[in-house]
């Protein structure tokens, strides 16, 4: 009696799953900063002349409207031809140097590379 109850279960178990239900993969939550960054650089003036990465952020994301990006992200390799949708740390540097960012940026995690 009890092996039968136990196999009914088992049964009602594997065959009530619904597919559609079962996702691959959770949809990630952001943990610092959204940046998207565009699959090709342009030259922009910093304190010299210099490739910027363009980026857009906030409601600006899946717009026309893109930002140049005078510094690096740490712990991202970029490459040409690929759209990036990056989870980035934000910290504040104390007493930057004159000619630098006053913020720092690091990979969180690489949230999705893709050809535009």
């Amino acid at each position: 009696m009890i092996k039968t109850s136990l196999y009914i279960s088992i049964f009602l178990l594997v065959f009530n799953c619904n597919p559609s239900e079962i996702s691959e993969e959770e949809e990630y939550i952001p943990q610092g900063k959204v940046l998207r960054v565009n699959s090709y650089t342009e030259t922009c003036q910093g304190l010299i002349e210099m490739q910027c990465l363009l980026v857009q952020e906030g409601d600006q994301i899946g717009t026309d409207r893109w930002e140049f990006f005078y510094t690096t992200i740490d712990g991202f390799d970029y490459e040409e031809g690929f759209l990036y949708d990056l989870d980035v740390k934000i910290t504040e540097i104390e007493n930057p140097p004159a000619d630098a960012s006053s913020l720092r940026y690091e990979l969180i995690k690489l949230i999705e590379k893709f050809r535009p």
